[in-house]
């Protein structure tokens, strides 16, 4: 597979490559606005003109014709005579309710930028700078249930890349997996599992009001019996047991520690493995999307105490001092990547990936 980064070279892109960077704003807006108002939503039973658009979102014809185009532009809106209709890729992620919905992580985006806009003065303090009142207690909890739904979007997306790597992978064990889902979120990595392995069980580990959200979107996927709920502070004693689990999961999550914290954190999910189970970490690296990473590790700056970016080699080193055999860094599709470590040499041979050139297996 070839990693993003070779996709494009900035130095070949000259002034254009530029004004790009700087108009890029005009691409997230048109998306945040239209996924707003539920342009996509209001298209997805059949076409209509910009008329009946107009109309329905109560803005003047004139500007309604002009967001239209650009959004057929964008390849998000298709036209046909005076019609206009969802193309696949909006129909697949951008109507609501659909299982590929992504509206609720675009939207996020856009809570994410009045945080960007203060970049500068991050830099100027060595850190964040914007924080919630104190008094804004249902504020928070608002931002926590925004924050999960727009990850559960995310997760189920990457967790269809991920699940395919492990086909083999438990050799009918799978009927009785155990899986550990640390910083869980939404849960839906561990979702993606329990759908295949019909029998799999999975524990979540994460904080309680966290929990309390990943359980309303488990139980409306039918997964909830099958799901244990553990709140945890990550840099304290899990309340899980050593030795169980055949797969342990760290989905997103490393990136929101300090390098003095993800030590700690990694021990103990090695700990948590059977003789021959799996731990997953998958996150943003810069060997697979420099720049991705780059802006996500400016994104933790901005937005986290503690959070950044770690390069794959140093996460490699840690799973090596547990004991671990790792994998090199195996890219998926999209803006990430996995390190996939096992105390058993042998079980990552039964791993359905191919070694990127120069990282072979350990």
């Amino acid at each position: 597979m070839t990693p993003r980064y070779l996709d494009f070279d900035p130095q070949s892109g000259g002034p254009q490559y530029l004004e790009d960077l700087a108009t890029g704003y005009w691409f997230s807006e048109v998306l945040f606005t239209a996924v707003s108002v539920g342009v996509f939503d209001l298209l997805a039973g059949g076409g209509m003109t910009a008329d009946e658009l107009a109309k329905r979102l109560r803005w003047a014809l004139r500007g309604t014709e002009r967001f239209l185009h650009a959004l057929c532009a964008l390849g998000l809106l298709f036209r046909d005579g005076e019609m206009f209709g969802n193309t696949a890729l909006a129909a697949a992620c951008l109507v609501r309710g659909k299982d590929g919905y992504q509206g609720d992580s675009i939207l996020w985006r856009q809570h994410l930028k009045d945080s960007w806009g203060g970049l500068e003065s991050c830099l100027q303090s060595g850190g964040r700078v914007s924080y919630l009142p104190d008094d804004e207690s249902g504020r928070l909890q608002q931002r926590i249930r925004s924050y999960i739904q727009a990850m559960d979007n995310v997760g189920r997306a990457k967790a269809q890349e991920v699940l395919p790597l492990f086909a083999g992978a438990f050799k009918g064990a799978g009927t009785g997996l155990e899986i550990l889902d640390v910083g869980a979120g939404s849960g839906a990595v561990s979702a993606a599992f329990l759908e295949h392995f019909p029998a799999a069980r999975a524990t979540l580990l994460d904080l309680a009001d966290v929990l309390d959200i990943a359980r309303e979107l488990l139980d409306a996927r039918g997964l909830g019996e099958r799901v244990t709920c553990c709140p945890a502070n990550l840099l304290e004693p899990w309340p899980a047991p050593d030795g169980r689990y055949g797969l342990v999961l760290l989905s997103n999550v490393i990136h929101v520690y300090s390098e003095q914290e993800l030590p700690g954190i990694l021990t103990r999910a090695a700990r948590r493995l059977v003789s021959g189970g799996y731990l997953v970490v998958h996150d943003f690296f810069p060997g697979h999307d420099p720049a991705k990473a780059a802006l996500l590790d400016l994104n933790m700056f901005i937005n986290t105490y503690n959070g950044r970016l770690f390069p794959e080699q140093w996460v490699r080193e840690l799973l090596f001092r547990e004991g671990l055999r790792v994998t090199g860094l195996v890219p998926l599709q999209s803006d990430t990547a996995l390190l996939i470590a096992s105390p058993d040499p042998e079980a990552l041979d039964r791993l359905n990936l191919v070694a990127p050139p120069g990282s072979p297996y350990k």
